[in-house]
């Protein structure tokens, strides 16, 4: 994968008194494999800058996942990326996995739809509940995206240790799709922005059922990581599903590298704050979007052209924010 770099190019081999030659400005966002909700959003995004704003050529990355995006970002190969409310505190404060680095590289941008846990069997599967998971064949997630941590640490919670409780599968979510159809696992969790596409298509050929996440679980889970938040996967977010599932919840976030221009930021900031009805074209999460839910799950700082932005177009809160995580 080539990834680009924000650059700004002189004429080279014309002679030092050349005029210098005006170039793009190049600005990559990290998402998660393609064809996931994430590589749709950072594509929606891409376009709509491309067309809005000039001298920015912006291009949505095919990655691993919101794990690989943070450390991209700080390893200076991609200019933005979307994350989790957890992981982004962690790579601002240089804290947890991301401790071998300098903090305050990586601020703030957009709020998103939250992620939910989804556990997902066909519907005449013998897994009722989630402790029948036991010595069953699982889809966990792909290695360097947050589902495979989240699905961890949801399985840790309930007591099964993988490879001895049960058979873990770390692979993509559209692989795991395919394997869940064709009989090769029994379940598979994935931690994402509802409604997912894959899950959708999944539906339209298979009768599925979404396990409930029982209360006391994601109470647990809550407490040991105040990161996670309460929330249930509404009724009909599914073809046949009348009922809300019980489940929980991890903000959704658009994060960003300090050192990227201020006025780029604020101009596609703008672009897409302003064209948010466009943008739930490119996917239903954008439709619960607004000024209102901009600043949700996050706890460091907004970039300044961000922010710079909110204030203008009113941001509730707006201030109490930057007090807080200046703090």
């Amino acid at each position: 994968m080539k990834l680009m770099k924000i650059l700004a190019l002189s004429a080279l081999g014309l002679g030092a008194t050349a005029p210098a030659m005006a170039q793009d400005k190049f600005v990559s966002i990290g998402s998660n494999p393609v064809g996931n909700t994430a590589y749709q959003w950072a594509a929606g995004i891409s376009d709509l800058v491309n067309r809005n704003v000039d001298g920015v050529q912006m291009t949505a990355e095919g990655t691993k996942g919101y794990v690989a995006n943070a450390r991209l970002m700080l390893g200076n190969q991609i200019e933005a990326g979307f994350s989790n409310s957890k992981l982004a505190y962690e790579a601002y404060k240089a804290e947890g996995d991301y401790s071998d680095v300098e903090p305050g590289q990586i601020l703030s941008w957009m709020s998103i739809a939250p992620i939910v846990q989804h556990v997902v069997v066909l519907d005449g599967s013998d897994i009722m509940e989630l402790s029948d998971l036991e010595g069953k064949r699982v889809g966990i997630g792909q290695p360097g995206g947050t589902s495979m941590l989240d699905a961890e640490i949801l399985l840790e919670t309930i007591g099964l240790s993988p490879g001895e409780d049960f058979t873990d599968f770390r692979v993509k979510l559209g692989q795991m799709v395919e394997m869940l159809s064709d009989g090769q696992i029994d379940a598979f969790m994935w931690n994402g922005s509802i409604p997912l596409p894959p899950i959708i298509k999944l539906k339209s050929q298979n009768a599925v059922r979404i396990l409930p996440i029982p209360t006391d679980v994601s109470d647990a889970i809550r407490a040991k990581f105040p990161a996670y938040s309460e929330g249930d996967i509404p009724a009909n977010t599914y073809a046949d599903q009348p009922d809300a599932v019980p489940s929980y919840r991890l903000g959704n976030v658009l994060l960003i590298r300090a050192d990227v221009d201020e006025e780029i930021v604020y101009q596609a900031t703008k672009t897409v704050m302003e064209n948010l009805d466009h943008m739930a074209t490119v996917h239903p999460a954008w439709g619960r979007v607004s000024v209102e839910s901009i600043l949700g799950g996050f706890n460091a700082p907004l970039h300044p052209g961000a922010l710079r932005y909110y204030r203008e177009a009113g941001v509730p809160g707006i201030e109490e924010f930057v007090e807080r995580t200046a703090n």
